[in-house]
């Protein structure tokens, strides 16, 4: 049986054809949205575009190189302001070293200082 995926109409949501790709382009025009120097999350994206937040990070985690370079997806933190990707090793110290050329200020514990004040909402 296996786990019910979003979108495979097992978990009470209606089968979504092609859904993937168009929540891929829906992510990715949020993402591309967020300001330099700004930084938004996860679950932000998420109910922007009504998805779950481990879906927008799915998203995230398979760029094409291409898309890698038109869009700041290193401008997606966690929730409470934490760099996550920071367990992917080189992934996470990228991801620090843009957000800082930026102008954001991050800690040695991987934390977003002023958080709040950074957050980027899409509407």
């Amino acid at each position: 049986m296996g786990v019910p995926r979003a979108n495979d109409g097992r978990n009470g949501r209606k089968a979504n054809p092609g859904g993937g790709a168009r929540l891929k382009a829906q992510v990715l025009a949020v993402v591309a949205a967020i300001p330099h120097g700004r930084i938004s999350t996860y679950g932000v994206i998420a109910r922007h575009v009504r998805c779950s937040p481990r879906q927008v990070a799915f998203v995230l985690a398979r760029l094409t190189p291409e898309e890698a370079e038109r869009v700041p997806w290193f401008r997606v933190i966690a929730a409470g302001g934490v760099v996550s990707s920071t367990k992917l090793g080189a992934v996470g110290r990228e991801q620090i070293k843009r957000l800082r050329a930026e102008g954001v200020a991050v800690t040695p514990r991987n934390k977003v200082e002023d958080f709040a004040g950074l957050v980027w909402t899409p509407g």
